[in-house]
């Protein structure tokens, strides 16, 4: 997907198009607005992100202040910085753009076709939007839209194993357990079902979409929260932190709770803390780690209290 937004932006900043407005189409939580990001950086831009579905048909262009004084007062329009903060060659991307107001779609339509707010020239900008859906609101608002889809990992293995390297990787597991039946069946049980969302622009239908599943960014959420709710992702977990202490590879250990922890655990963090070859990563990790062993221990010292009720009883 990168290489073809970046063709696109090339060919946009060469050609000055302003319709159709590319549209980033996937579930919640897939990485839209990252990829949109990388590019940014790649291109070496800054990149302005509007959430139209916080703008009001009032806010769009900006606000009417004041000017001057007494008999000679005026109104002035105060242009919304997201327009003002525009430079040569930056991204803007329209976030939740089918989510925002009729009316506010309604003004933006002029401001995409003439690239000027009132008496304010927008410089020459790559415009891109981003959506949970393909569901427009009329036909003059579709007509402007060109509907690009994120990968589908439920058709293509390399997006399915990029999602799991992106697990791996925030999360600082084992390499090894991107290709683990653990992943495979975390990803068909809570992200796949996600894309669901993707039939709908196949099928051209016009009707809301249901979200089904969990996004990515929810599941490495919780596993930083040390809070998982995720069957899936626990047992991806537990069986991280079982093959990371049988390999003798404790950095790659990632405990969401101090209980039942592989008596052998404690000691060797302990020695590893510290240890400048250790990626920052997984430093904070160890740390975390060796917290929530000290706070189980201080737990069982002072003996259980009300709060035990709600801990998850799961293995690392």
């Amino acid at each position: 997907m990168l290489e073809n937004l970046l063709k696109m932006y090339v060919m946009a900043m060469a050609s000055g198009v302003r319709s159709p407005l590319p549209h980033l189409f996937g579930p919640p939580g897939c990485g839209k607005s990252t990829v949109v990001q990388h590019l940014a950086d790649l291109v070496g831009v800054n990149l302005h992100i509007i959430n139209l579905s916080r703008v009001s048909p009032l806010e769009l262009e900006g606000v009417q202040m004041p000017h001057g004084v007494d008999d000679e007062m005026k109104l002035r329009l105060l242009h919304a910085t997201f327009w003002t903060q525009i430079k040569h060659g930056d991204i803007v991307l329209f976030d939740e753009a089918l989510r925002a107001f009729p009316e506010v779609f309604n003004g933006l339509l002029d401001i995409l076709t003439s690239r000027r707010v009132a008496d304010l020239d927008i410089p020459p900008a790559f415009f891109i939007a981003a959506s949970n859906s393909t569901t427009a609101y009329d036909k003059a608002l579709e007509d402007r839209l060109m509907h690009i889809a994120v990968p589908d990992p439920r058709k293509s293995k390399s997006e399915k194993k990029r999602l799991a390297e992106l697990i791996v990787n925030e999360l600082g597991l084992l390499p090894e357990m991107v290709d683990s039946s653990e992943m495979t069946s975390l990803l068909d049980t809570e992200v796949l079902p996600m894309y669901e969302v993707l039939d709908n622009l196949k099928s051209k239908s016009s009707s809301p979409v249901s979200v089904k599943g969990q996004s990515i960014r929810n599941l490495i959420g919780q596993a930083k929260l040390r809070h998982v709710q995720s069957t899936p992702l626990k047992e991806l977990l537990e069986w991280n932190n079982r093959r990371a202490i049988q390999a003798g590879k404790i950095q790659y250990v990632f405990l969401v709770s101090g209980k039942k922890v592989d008596p052998t655990y404690k000691e060797k963090a302990e020695a590893l803390d510290g240890n400048v070859k250790l990626k920052p990563l997984q430093q904070q990790n160890l740390t975390l780690n060796l917290q929530l062993i000290e706070l189980e221990e201080s737990r069982t010292t002072e003996g259980t209290t009300d709060d035990d009720v709600f801990d998850d009883d799961v293995p690392f």
